[in-house]
């Protein structure tokens, strides 16, 4: 048996929470609203954590252009679970904000999140809380800066190199 290296426990993990979260919000999507989809509902999430944006705002948190924020928020204020107001600064903008419904679905779901965190966490020691509390969100940062700038694949590509895709292959 091949000893794992960090760097295969990471690539490992990261695949694991990938699929995990991508899974788990694919379902609090649909439990928000039948049949909605987690890339549509991904602005409820950041305008619960935010508060009231303006849809450049929102964009820009999001990573995506305007005009895809636009099509979400359409969908969403169809289902009634935003609302989208002009700016009074600058009323050529526009404010989103969530509905009552939204804001009060997604406060019950970051209550039992924080309960399954815990239950996960139960029977680590303080410190080891402690400590993931300090490194996951601080990988998580770093990440974002390394891995969003890296190029996908190796110069060039696998030049007639069979590639892995399974575990600690990445």
């Amino acid at each position: 048996m091949t000893r794992q290296t960090l760097e295969n426990q990471v690539f490992d993990a990261m695949a694991s929470l990938t699929r995990t979260t991508e899974s788990f919000f694919e379902r609090v999507a649909g439990s928000i609203s039948p049949g909605l989809r987690r890339g549509t509902a991904s602005p409820l999430f950041v305008l619960h954590r935010a508060g009231p944006l303006r849809v450049s705002q929102l964009a820009e948190e999001l990573g995506l252009d305007r005009t895809t924020v636009t099509r979400h928020l359409d969908e969403l204020e169809s289902r009634g679970l935003v609302d989208r107001q002009p700016d009074e600064r600058d009323r050529r903008a526009m404010v989103v904000t969530l509905t009552p419904m939204a804001q009060g679905f997604l406060d019950d779901l970051r209550a039992r999140n924080r309960a399954l965190i815990r239950r996960i966490c139960a029977d680590w020691t303080r410190e080891e809380r402690a400590m993931f509390g300090l490194l996951l969100p601080r990988f998580a940062t770093e990440g974002e800066r390394v891995f969003g700038s890296a190029p996908a694949s190796g110069a060039g590509g696998p030049q007639g190199r069979s590639r892995g895709t399974g575990r600690g292959s990445v």
